[in-house]
């Protein structure tokens, strides 16, 4: 498994992809895409603000820069992809490229 852990999801013409990233804040995370591959990186502090190395006791939770690499089903339309965080969780909605779209062929009879 990759850091962060994510789940996805797809409806009408959209991926949803939503990334566990507790203690990160938004400023920290890149989001990029290109074709079908979506990417996340950044990096998360080991110790909270306002916190001092020396009154740590134990430290348990993983730190430092990460890249997460996930490829879709499907190309995406980059110029749309629209990105929110909300209570530690990064939500991507992803629109499939015009292209990728089934098209529908009309049938003529003779």
């Amino acid at each position: 498994r990759g850091y962060p852990l994510v789940n996805i999801s797809e409806e009408n013409d959209n991926y949803t992809v939503e990334a566990l990233t507790p203690g990160i804040s938004p400023d920290q995370i890149q989001i990029s895409v290109t074709g079908d591959q979506l990417t996340i990186s950044g990096e998360k502090n080991p110790l909270p603000e306002n916190v001092k190395p020396e009154s740590i006791h134990r430290t348990e939770r993983s730190a430092g820069r990460f890249l997460r690499t996930i490829t879709l089903p499907e190309e995406i339309d980059r110029d749309k992809v629209a990105a929110s965080f909300k209570n530690g969780i990064l939500k991507i909605t992803l629109p499939r490229a015009e292209d990728a779209k089934p098209k529908m062929i009309h049938v003529n009879v003779d």
